[in-house]
């Protein structure tokens, strides 16, 4: 049964290399086809066929070739425009230790469709500029409820304890002001009543 696997898998892997091995071997030739000259790029996204999520960094990458053979290029600009407003954003990609593999930070304002072009210079100095498939670009992800802040309950009015305590405090200085003026009225008066008593003794 593992045989019945591993011959056909074995079977396309030498078919893949022969035929790279061919079509390499046409572009030494000393008039080479066409597809010899040209540069292809192609976009992954999320490891392939994924989606970039508006409002999100995330990581892009771009494998440039010719002939279908990576080729270490001069630079590498992605260009992403938006269908619905036509507003663009630009991210240079940086080169990676493997030859012809290229990544970039991609941060989109939007969601929808947008056109990606890719800039291309080669090895030899040539700037190509090539339009890539449009994706798609899904919406920026929901911000959470804000939190209604929390109203603290009345505080309870306080009595007004210092205007009653001063209220009784005056009533208590005046109570006492009015019963020291009855005493001092009181002694005025028995003072008169015994100078009064005197003079008559003195006279009788």
């Amino acid at each position: 049964m593992i045989r019945r696997i591993l011959i056909p898998l074995l079977a396309s892997g030498l078919l893949l290399a022969a035929t790279a091995g061919s079509a390499f071997a046409k572009c030494e030739m000393p008039n080479p086809p066409e597809f010899c000259k040209s540069v292809a790029v192609s976009l992954n996204i999320g490891g392939g066929g994924g989606v970039l999520q508006a409002g999100l960094r995330e990581t892009v990458t771009v494998e440039v070739s010719l002939a279908e053979q990576p080729i270490e290029a001069t630079s590498v600009v992605l260009t992403f425009a938006r269908v619905a407003d036509g507003s663009v954003v630009t991210v240079p990609a940086a080169a990676s230790v493997r030859t012809g593999l290229w990544t970039a930070e991609v941060l989109l304002p939007n969601g929808g469709s947008w056109t990606v072009v890719a800039d291309v210079v080669t090895p030899d100095g040539t700037a190509r500029s090539m339009s890539l498939d449009t994706i798609q670009v899904a919406k920026p992800p929901a911000l959470p409820p804000s939190t209604t802040p929390i109203t603290p309950p009345p505080a309870t009015p306080i009595p007004p304890v210092l205007p009653i305590a001063l209220g009784l405090a005056g009533l208590a200085a005046v109570a006492l002001l009015g019963q020291a003026i009855r005493d001092r009225s009181r002694r005025r008066t028995a003072g008169a009543t015994a100078a009064v008593g005197t003079a008559r003794a003195e006279r009788a």
